[in-house]
């Protein structure tokens, strides 16, 4: 073994730290990976309207909660964005009450998930009448449609790229303070 001089700490603690790095970020590359698709829908979501919030809850009717993911104020007034994240192939229509997941070469059932979202967004409307309110669900994982894509069910590259200027009419803004009051008291009880 030689004896280290100044001149190999010189060169030896930059190395030392970039493999400290390389080793940390390999380390935690799932979980970067994941707030960067996390980062990157909101984005998207963002895009959508003038206003977001993020995980609306809103009664059930029987004494539990449903979560809208975001909540975007449109032009065309209330747009609820539920998430899922799925890879693979999905199957699934609008009325059926199972949609398929094929993942490497095996199928796993889930609920539709248009069936939630239809649910939430009754429950939206009667919290605020007389505007209209809609809703998506949004794919995030890396899945694709081999057959047609259900109305109502999207992917991150169906949303647009840019905001678009919108002017929301007044009584959206009003019914949007509203919805937003009463998830709030929802979330304090």
């Amino acid at each position: 073994m030689f004896p280290l001089t100044p001149e190999h700490y010189q060169w030896l603690l930059p190395i030392l730290a970039t493999l400290t790095v390389l080793v940390v970020v390999w380390l935690f590359r799932k979980r970067l990976a994941a707030a960067m698709n996390q980062r990157q829908i909101a984005n998207a979501i963002q895009r959508l309207g003038p206003k977001l919030h993020r995980e609306l809850l809103v009664p059930d009717g029987i004494d539990g909660v449903l979560v809208a993911d975001y909540v975007v104020l449109t032009h065309k007034g209330i747009l609820l964005v539920t998430v899922n994240w799925y890879e693979g192939n999905i199957f699934g229509g609008k009325d059926t009450d199972q949609w398929t997941q094929v993942l490497r070469g095996a199928s796993h059932r889930f609920t539709n998930p248009l069936h939630e979202l239809q649910l939430i967004c009754a429950t939206v409307r009667s919290l605020v009448p007389n505007i209209p309110v809609s809703g998506i669900v949004l794919f995030a994982g890396h899945c694709t449609f081999p057959k047609d894509k259900p109305e109502g069910a999207c992917q991150l590259t169906d949303l647009p790229r840019q905001r678009r200027k919108q002017v929301v009419p007044p009584r959206f803004e009003t019914a949007w303070e509203l919805l937003l009051a009463k998830a709030r008291m929802l979330r304090v009880n």
